[in-house]
């Protein structure tokens, strides 16, 4: 039993998809907290680039409220897409589907 684990676990782990990737352009990473600016500037024109929602953020005595825009990109990159969503011009999240 103890033989059949691990070559099982190995296959287990190389068949599991990345669905988070970061995306690099010109030798910068671009992590959770990039701002929108430094993406385009060193990443380009977007494939596409929508307005997909809105978040209503307080702050944190509750007197003010601001809102925050959901904005999405897609660079094409080789053969894969990353998709970037940021909230209030902050990078948040990135996935990469292949094609």
């Amino acid at each position: 039993m103890r033989t059949c684990f691990f070559p099982l676990l190995f296959l287990l782990c190389l068949a599991t998809p990345s669905l988070a990737a970061d995306l690099r352009c010109q030798g910068d990473l671009m992590t959770p907290g990039t701002i929108i600016s430094k993406v385009r500037a060193k990443c380009g024109v977007p494939l596409s680039e929508d307005r997909v929602g809105e978040i209503k953020v307080r702050s944190q005595d509750r007197s003010e409220e601001r809102m925050l825009y959901i904005t999405e990109m897609t660079y094409k990159i080789g053969n894969g897409y990353y998709v970037l969503t940021f909230e209030g011009g902050m990078l948040k999240n990135t996935e990469y589907f292949q094609q």
